[in-house]
């Protein structure tokens, strides 16, 4: 099952974390769509629960992202902020051959495809939430797919892949999207 979610429901939430959380509030001009989509991907990790077996290193909650990708700045602006359970994020960049180190796979453009084929090799359950920065929407391994609509930011959670990977999205976050066209 697909869902979208326009801007507006995650804007303010999104807007306070990278403008004003980090101690003085700043003047709050306007927010990159890289910095914006970083920002849904941090809430995303307080919206889903991982299996007990999808062990992340100790204080860490690694979030795997291509060298390439538009992604990869804004998310290390993130860098350290805590997340989850007493861990704070990790931005490491994605090799395909060891994904089991990532709890968050970000993926954009050329890296998709041999980072998927990577992921289908592991064991069902495995615990990695893979978000999709434009263009694989419709990918069967994707769980979040990130894009625009109506120059509005939107994402789509595919409930199956989810489940397939050992993850549980909130009941939260899927009553905030409304389904994709």
């Amino acid at each position: 099952m697909a869902r979208a979610l326009r801007l507006p429901n995650l804007l303010w939430s999104s807007l306070w974390l990278l403008c004003c959380s980090g101690g003085a509030a700043q003047a709050a001009g306007p927010v990159e769509e890289p910095d914006l989509k970083a920002a849904y991907v941090f809430n995303f990790i307080q919206f889903v629960e991982w299996p007990d077996s999808a062990a992340a290193p100790e204080g860490e909650w690694p979030v795997c992202v291509s060298p390439f990708s538009p992604l990869k700045r804004a998310l290390a602006a993130l860098e350290g902020r805590p997340v989850r359970k007493g861990r704070v994020l990790r931005v490491r960049l994605l090799e395909p051959g060891d994904l089991r180190q990532c709890r968050v796979l970000v993926l954009n453009g050329p890296e998709t495809e041999p980072a998927l084929r990577a992921l289908r090799a592991l064991p069902a359950g495995h615990g990695i939430l893979t978000v999709a920065d434009e263009g694989v929407a419709d990918h069967p391994d994707i769980v979040i797919a990130l894009g625009r609509q109506a120059q509005r930011i939107v994402f789509a959670v595919n409930t199956d892949a989810a489940g397939r990977a050992g993850l549980t999205v909130s009941s939260r976050l899927l009553r905030l999207a409304k389904a994709a066209p």
